[in-house]
């Protein structure tokens, strides 16, 4: 038996316009510069609170500030600005009909990341969905990514033994995060990372679009 854990932002869902709006509505009220394109791109995969400290060179004091303004904007509109990327329900569709345990870790704060899998009525194909916890230190991919696949050794315990554990995304934090953890690597490269981010990583697999991830999977499980 196998198991997939995605990340959300980039992998499962185009979460771009959402995101870097609310950064602006942060920057804007805190009356501090707003970076340019490229900067901000960066913002999409790590934990916010890292990227206002690198990309914004802010104190603690103003990315807590920051961070609270951003989120002002992003519970009430930002979450929903944001889609499902084409093929992924086909994806998921076809993960869970081979038998396999399907899950998302992702730097995303967990209560968001729930709204968001609910909201475009995807919740059905998760068992686990795993988010950052500020109030508990979980803010970083490799730790998130643990925590989902402590909960997933869990609920598969009773049933069946995991013999080959995936983790999906399109940054560097998550090929990282898999290697740490000893699951396969696969990058997407229609996200917010290069190709030659998710090479330097580690990526065992680069998957152009979700046909491939599934292709990808196939292939590997025969090795």
């Amino acid at each position: 038996m196998i198991c997939v854990i995605f990340d959300l932002d980039g992998t499962l869902t185009d979460s771009r316009e959402g995101i870097l709006k609310s950064i602006k509505y942060a920057l804007e009220k805190m009356e501090q510069p707003i970076p340019d394109e490229k900067t901000l791109q960066l913002f999409i995969g790590p934990p916010l609170t890292d990227s206002f400290r690198d990309h914004c060179h802010m104190t603690e004091e103003q990315i807590e500030e920051a961070y609270g303004y951003f989120k002002e904007r992003y519970d009430a509109t930002g979450k929903y600005e944001n889609a499902v990327y084409p093929q992924i329900e086909a994806a998921l569709q076809a993960l869970r009909k081979t038998g396999a345990y399907v899950g998302i870790a992702t730097a995303k704060p967990e209560e968001q990341a729930k709204d968001i899998i609910k909201h475009f009525k995807l919740d059905q194909y998760f068992e686990v969905i795993r988010g950052a916890n500020r109030d508990i230190g979980l803010i970083h991919k490799e730790d998130i990514l643990r925590e989902a696949l402590q909960d997933m050794n869990t609920i598969t315990a009773q049933k069946y033994k995991i013999s080959r554990w995936y983790m999906v995304g399109d940054r560097k934090y998550d090929m990282e995060a898999a290697k740490l953890h000893n699951c396969v690597a696969m990058g997407v490269s229609y996200g917010y990372g290069s190709v030659e981010e998710l090479e330097a990583a580690g990526a065992d697999y680069i998957c152009e679009n979700p046909s491939d991830l599934i292709v990808n999977i196939a292939v590997d499980t025969l090795l």
